[in-house]
């Protein structure tokens, strides 16, 4: 039987943002995928700021950067009529170096992440699959097939990344609790299009389909992504998109002359799901991303809550491993992530109502999306128990709260700092013993005023989140206790 630490199944976004954290901490894992290759279809469009700061942290992000758009105006019309253009709202914010949403396909993210894996000494095992485990007092016996064998695998912790349909979330007894609403389907996919100007998101509105159809184009790419509402029958059916049903739906819709989608690489059928796992844990097997939680697209976060889903469990199963926590700091991924995945499927929600509402009064479509809770900058662990002390700063921070990004008086930036999988200590005009564990940074002034400390420290957890605002002498208990 071979063994390992951590046996991730699914490699996409967020098996491999675990996989690249775990293989930056030198934990063995192996990371396997069913499908034989990698998908080419768009899918997920959206990098929110706060995934963009994780990204930031591997390395990848200036890359991701000049494959994406961050300024695409927002072209309406109704029919054929042009009813105007509105640029793309942002919300302006000092704390992060990457305040605007970029939006590229996933498998740009994918290749990214699969690119910085190798370069951490991993690699995707495609083509296997998890066909049963078995858990014990020491961990989990695995069962994989590949084509041309199979394995007994014996892991300590397994990571389910299998998405909204995972097999192993099902075999692991755990319940899906939500709804499926049948009457919202979309078809969805990858076209090439004569006849239109890739300078907008283009969005036809419709009081009987709201989004009649929308069309994105991806920056240096013939390909753009097709949405179109498409009602299901009396059994709840659509019929399967194809390139000619793409461009019977086009002119039907549209009235538009002089617009042909020449060819299609990728299409689907997307049915609105708003479900949330019970629990993220059973015994030493955990579940992440789309296998925890599906909902909306609208608001474009479900691959960004994904990502941040695996960078909060991959520093605590490291910690956990390397013998730096007891076993019930894994328990504060379930404390920490739901409350995220709660407020995911609530906001979604409201953020569908509201897209869907505008479009059918011709007023507005998927500009009416972006709200400043969606970059997820905001979104925080105040009731974790991973918490200490209940200061709050000048400027309101507290424990639980994301580390705010300064830009410092030489024109670089906090982050540049802040990356690594240590945990970092701020020291505010005082001093700090050193430890192995902690990277101790004394700042400028610029970060004191945006913090709003004038004299103590903050300890910030390796996933970027403050975890204490006191004194220096209270760090080294503090990790004792993890």
């Amino acid at each position: 039987m071979n063994h390992t630490k951590v046996l991730i199944i699914g490699a996409g976004p967020v098996g491999l943002t675990l996989a690249c954290e775990l293989a930056r901490r030198n934990v063995p894992f192996r990371i396997i995928e069913r499908a034989a290759t990698a998908s080419q279809g768009s899918r997920a469009k959206a990098l929110q700021p706060r995934s963009l700061e994780i990204l930031n942290d591997l390395g990848i992000v200036e890359q991701l950067m000049e494959i994406g758009i961050t300024e695409l105006p927002y072209r309406k019309f109704i029919g054929n009529q042009l009813m105007g253009e509105t640029p793309r709202t942002g919300f302006p914010r000092t704390d992060t170096r990457y305040p605007k949403t970029l939006l590229l396909p996933q498998p740009a993210v994918e290749s990214a992440l699969r690119t910085r894996l190798e370069e951490l000494g991993g690699k995707v095992e495609w083509a296997t699959e998890l066909i049963d485990f078995t858990q014990t007092d020491e961990g989990i016996i695995c069962r994989l097939e590949h084509p041309n064998w199979s394995e007994e695998l014996n892991a300590i912790y397994m990571v389910a990344c299998d998405g909204g349909k995972s097999t192993t979330r099902k075999k692991l007894g755990i319940q899906f609790l939500g709804e499926t609403h049948q009457e919202e389907q979309l078809w969805v996919g990858d076209v090439e299009v004569d006849g239109l100007k890739p300078d907008a998101w283009y969005n036809w509105l419709s009081p009987v389909y709201g989004i009649a159809m929308a069309l994105f184009p991806f920056k240096n790419s013939n390909k753009w992504q097709l949405q179109a509402v498409v009602p299901p029958d009396e059994n709840g059916n659509v019929p399967t998109p194809t390139l000619e049903g793409f461009n019977e739906l086009f002119k039907e819709r549209t009235q538009m002359e002089g617009v042909t989608f020449t060819n299609s690489t990728w299409q689907s059928i997307y049915r609105v799901n708003v479900r949330r796992a019970a629990t993220y844990r059973v015994g030493n097997a955990f579940i992440a991303g789309d296998a925890a939680h599906v909902h909306s697209i609208a608001g474009g976060m479900g691959m960004n809550t994904g990502i941040q889903d695996a960078y909060n469990l991959s520093w605590k199963l490291a910690a956990v491993i390397n013998g730096e926590a007891n076993d019930q700091l894994l328990n504060t991924y379930d404390e920490e992530r739901i409350p995220i995945a709660d407020w995911l499927l609530e906001t979604t929600s409201q953020r569908q109502k509201v897209m869907m509402a505008g479009a059918t009064s011709g007023k507005s479509g998927f500009e009416s999306l972006g709200t400043a809770d969606t970059t997820q900058l905001n979104l925080n662990y105040r009731g974790s128990s991973l918490n200490v002390g209940n200061i709050v700063t000048l400027t309101g921070l507290q424990a639980g709260d994301r580390a705010p990004d300064v830009q410092l008086s030489d024109g670089r930036w906090l982050s540049e700092q802040l990356r690594g999988t240590e945990w970092k200590l701020l020291v505010f005009n005082t001093k700090a013993q050193s430890n192995e564990r902690i990277k101790i940074l004394s700042v400028e002034e610029t970060v004191q005023l945006a913090y709003g400390v004038g004299s103590g420290a903050v300890l910030i957890r390796p996933d970027g989140y403050i975890a204490l605002i006191g004194q220096a002498n209270e760090i080294n208990n503090y990790l004792k206790n993890l």
